[in-house]
């Protein structure tokens, strides 16, 4: 835990977060982007859904894989200093497993994307090939990183207001 020093932490003392972790929230999480950005689309004549997915079951598989991803999501979102520290332990205990989940929606968007990968004969598909590479890249950064160890294992202390 020492390898990473002061050049890693933020401004409360605690480590950053790296950027390909963001980034691998917005892969696995992917279904529900597209689903907000197709509700916020402006033009009726883009169907930006029937992009994505090709049938409508196909998009309620994918929301049903990322959901496994949002309790990390909720808890990183809750990752900064607390006036309680009771709170901030059970946080803080709740965290050091975050990863795991993230890893088994990723394994499991993985092989969804090889079954329907299956499905279409094998055929070619582009968007199908982009999603299996970046799911790939993101399961593998989830179980090798190693500042990822340190990162779940450590969470902000608690304000201390006398």
């Amino acid at each position: 835990m020492n390898r990473y020093g002061p050049q890693y932490w933020d401004k409360y003392g605690s480590y950053r977060t790296p950027l390909a972790f963001h980034l691998s929230l917005l892969v696995l999480l992917r279904g529900y982007f597209i689903w907000a950005v197709a509700a916020l689309s402006r033009r009726p004549d883009l169907d930006l859904m029937s992009l994505f997915f090709r049938t409508k079951n196909d998009f309620f598989i994918a929301v049903a894989i990322g959901a496994i991803a949002i309790l990390p999501l909720a808890v990183f979102c809750l990752r900064r200093p607390r006036d309680s520290h009771l709170q901030s332990e059970r946080l803080a205990r709740v965290w050091r497993f975050m990863r795991w989940p993230l890893v088994l929606c990723a394994v499991i968007d993985l092989t969804w994307l090889s079954i329907q990968a299956a499905h279409s004969h094998y055929q070619f598909s582009g968007l199908l090939a982009g999603q299996m590479v970046l799911v790939l890249w993101v399961t593998l950064y989830l179980v090798k990183s190693r500042y990822l160890v340190v990162f779940f294992n450590d969470w902000p202390e608690p304000n201390d207001k006398k």
